[in-house]
């Protein structure tokens, strides 16, 4: 696990190590959907959901539930639209694992809500910066991965943002 909070640490500070990392390590698709469970609950505990209450009483639990599988839908879509995007749209290359553990080492950005939260701040605003910083890693993995033009990752990872603000408005979800 310390490779991967090193590869996290390095995907934060837009480090194309991070990314080389994440490309040839198959490890890192596990690690990601750690990060992205672990995120996940972070943001319920963060934003008041008692942790021991969360998963004591019957309908905690389906929260907590709904809130993973609403995270790892997310995760799977979102990195399933940026790869088909990059691959058919664009027509380079592209690989959906390493798109996959991209977007799972970007999720973590979405703690901002947490620290917006608690500043009693709208959660517009930590929506907005959280998805901000997690289209910018994940537009810096997509460069890294592609070798696209900055501009065009950038299009591909606020493609994918879109497209999963759509679903979610379809299925009736949460937005991360």
């Amino acid at each position: 696990m310390n490779q991967a909070l090193t590869a996290l640490a390095g995907a934060v500070r837009l480090d194309r190590e991070a990314f080389a990392w994440m490309d040839v390590n198959d490890r890192a698709t596990g690690d990601a959907l750690i990060l992205v469970a672990l995120t996940r609950l972070a943001i319920l505990v963060g934003l008041g959901w008692e942790l021991f209450g969360l998963v004591s009483t019957f309908g905690a639990v389906e929260i907590l539930v709904a809130a993973a599988v609403n995270a790892a839908v997310f995760w799977l879509v979102y990195s399933g639209v940026v790869y088909a995007i990059v691959k058919y749209g664009y027509k380079a290359e592209a690989n959906y694992a390493t798109i996959l553990r991209i977007a799972g080492f970007a999720y973590p950005t979405f703690i901002v809500l947490v620290i917006v939260g608690r500043l009693d701040l709208p959660v517009l605003i930590g929506f907005i910066l959280s998805a901000v910083w997690f289209v910018l890693i994940v537009s810096h993995g997509v460069k890294y991965e592609s070798a696209l033009p900055t501009d065009r990752c950038a299009l591909a990872a606020v493609g994918g943002l879109v497209a999963w603000v759509i679903v979610a408005s379809i299925i009736g979800r949460g937005l991360i």
